[in-house]
């Protein structure tokens, strides 16, 4: 870079309004610098403001990582941060006080690997964890007395200078050591003088035992070696094993609302919720009332607030949402962002007349997040009825918790030259059952354009055989559809439905304009392309949703030649129970790639409704 630009001062532009909420005008104080030096180098100069946090890096082993090229964010806390944490943790205390797996965690605690200027950040996390796999919480807000914009991590730090640019990343200023909880979730939940109902159900129902995995310190992710699709380099397995828990929570200002003043009180409303005859009292048991309501609540996997809804890929200003699979027994939720706004996360169970929405408030701890909500929780007659006729389409890599635990969902920092891939092991994912010889792989679409719903996909190469558990759904008939990109380099592929054969094999070498598929570009016929879905549709194939883009781009995947869903069957289900998909490898090619994109569980109401009004194209 040309010295005429360096220490210039470029005001960055911010952006008013994003998907999950709006940022307040930052001020004067917010400005971005070209340095020319290192993040270590920077801090080193200035020992006035960063002596004391230098010499914990000195201690750590650090100064080589931050003198070097690279791409970092380092959350830099002043002198006075640190003094101020000396003092929070007794009058003696000093930085000689701390052993050196203390010094570790606070230095690494204050770096991203990632290089993330402020105007990139929303309410929420920031998007890739610290050098202790921990994220970071971020909050955009006002100052109620001042006027003034501030960005706040951890609720409790402020970014005091931020954006201030050198060779190997960027440094933040704040006024205030970031201490992640290491609570497991129930005890924070636990901790808060606001939840003392719903923390007393969590404990009375057993459901707190079910909250509290961290890591499963037996995985090896040195066992196994992968190679990539094409077997020109080896790919790694994911570095951790961790486990995770969303809790959508009401507070007890928000019971009392109700006439919920108590736990007791929370027992009596809950029987009137679920009525469970047979089960009063024996609150552990899964049929309980109390034990409904709280399971309803939980999910097996951590969302942050910024982390519901992926846009890549997704046309521009059409809604996002996800099917969120709770602990109440194979019943699910539906997030959306529609019609949210400034405060808001998301809303829970959209158009249904028990909707509600995820405020901004949230806390992350060590194995979790909490999230609270503006009215209170329930999955009733007409959250079901909402449910059985909607189409429920999800991505493949949302059926596997450990995607989103082991922040690997989208993950393009992987250690290969492809830079977007990670081997997966036998016995990774729970919901997932894969023979010993399989290659199972993760494409994280490190470009994000490729011809995918959400950007990624899972893999299986050669002769694989991989089940995986399907979301459940509400009784009723549907139409399941398999969401995948054909190619030349693809498998022939035998698929299964909870167990039975259907139909004869699927090639997913097919383009869709082959002659079993039957496309034709919509501008080449004289309907916009009305013929020809149907025709499509009649050989068991459908077309891409138009709302499916190439990465950023506007050009709908219906456009493309590649991508298409095929329409495995028409299936009723009696009661709530899980349901299994199973890819078995019939072609004798080590090299061929059976790519599993998505899903789509479509209710009879949504494919074939009374009067013959036609499915949308979304």
């Amino acid at each position: 870079m040309a010295k005429a630009v360096l220490n210039k001062a470029v005001l960055f532009a911010l952006v008013a309004f994003l998907a999950f909420g709006c940022k307040p005008e930052i001020d004067e104080r917010y400005i971005t610098t070209f340095t020319g030096d290192m993040i270590y180098s920077y801090l080193k100069k200035d020992s006035a403001n960063y002596s004391e946090y230098v010499k914990l890096v000195d201690m750590a082993g650090l100064k080589g990582m931050l003198s070097a090229y690279g791409e970092y964010t380092c959350l830099a806390p002043t002198n006075e941060a640190l003094e101020l944490y000396y003092k929070s943790r007794g009058s003696q205390f000093t930085r000689d006080s701390m052993t050196t797996d203390e010094i570790n965690y606070i230095v690494r605690t204050h770096i991203v690997n990632m290089k993330y200027f402020t105007d990139a950040l929303t309410d929420g996390v920031i998007p890739n964890v610290n050098m202790n796999d921990r994220v970071i919480e971020v909050l955009f807000e006002t100052d109620t007395i001042t006027g003034k914009s501030r960005i706040l991590l951890n609720r409790n730090s402020e970014i005091i200078e931020k954006n201030i640019e050198v060779y190997n990343g960027v440094i933040h200023v704040i006024n205030r050591v970031l201490t992640p909880s290491m609570a497991q979730l129930p005890d924070l939940i636990a901790g808060d003088p606001d939840l003392t109902i719903f923390s007393a159900a969590l404990k009375l129902t057993g459901m707190n035992d079910s909250l509290l995995l961290i890591e499963d310190k037996t995985y090896d992710p040195e066992k196994y070696l992968y190679k990539d699709e094409y077997e020109t380099y080896t790919i790694p397995c994911p570095p951790t094993r961790k486990f995770g828990y969303t809790a959508f929570v009401e507070s007890d200002q928000l019971f009392k609302k109700f006439g919920i003043n108590s736990i007791d009180d929370l027992i009596l409303k809950a029987e009137q919720w679920y009525p469970s005859p047979g089960y009063e009292n024996n609150f552990t048991n899964r049929n309980n009332s109390l034990n409904k309501f709280i399971s309803y609540h939980l999910v097996e996997k951590i969302v942050n607030s910024n982390q519901f809804f992926i846009s890549t890929s997704m046309a521009k200003n059409v809604e996002m949402y996800e099917f969120l699979e709770t602990m109440y027994t194979n019943r699910i939720m539906k997030v959306s962002n529609k019609r949210i706004t400034s405060g808001m996360a998301a809303m829970i169970n959209p158009d249904s007349e028990d909707e509600l929405y995820v405020t901004n408030r949230t806390k992350t701890t060590v194995n979790g997040v909490i999230h609270h909500l503006n009215e209170i929780l329930l999955y009733t007659d007409n959250v079901e009825y909402m449910l059985s006729n909607t189409r429920i389409r999800f991505d493949f890599t949302s059926l596997m918790p450990e995607m989103q635990n082991n922040n690997l969902r989208l993950s393009n920092s992987q250690n290969n030259s492809s830079g977007d891939r990670f081997g997966i092991p036998p016995g990774y994912f729970k919901y997932v059952k894969q023979t010993k010889d399989t290659r199972f792989i993760y494409l994280a679409g490190k470009d994000r354009q490729w011809h995918n719903f959400q950007g990624d996909e899972m893999m299986g190469l050669g002769t694989y055989d991989i089940t995986v558990r399907l979301l459940p759904v509400p009784p009723g008939t549907y139409e399941l559809r398999f969401g995948y990109s054909g190619n030349d380099q693809r498998s022939v592929t035998q698929i299964y439905v909870d167990g039975k054969p259907i139909g004869i094999p699927l090639d997913l070498r097919m383009r869709k304009t082959a002659a079993k598929v039957g496309w034709i570009s919509d501008a080449e016929t004289d309907d916009n392309g009305v013929e020809i879905d149907k025709a499509m549709r009649n050989r068991g194939f459908m077309n891409a949703p138009v709302t499916m883009v190439i990465g950023q781009n506007s050009k709908p995947l219906r456009e493309e030649v590649y991508p298409m869903r095929r329409i495995v069957g028409t299936f009723t289900f009696d009661t709530y129970e899980p349901h299994y998909i199973r890819f078995r490898s019939v072609l004798d090619n080590p090299k061929a790639q059976a790519q599993m994109d998505y899903f789509e569980f479509v209710p009879k109401s949504v494919y074939a409704p009374p009067g013959g009004v036609p499915e949308t194209r979304d």
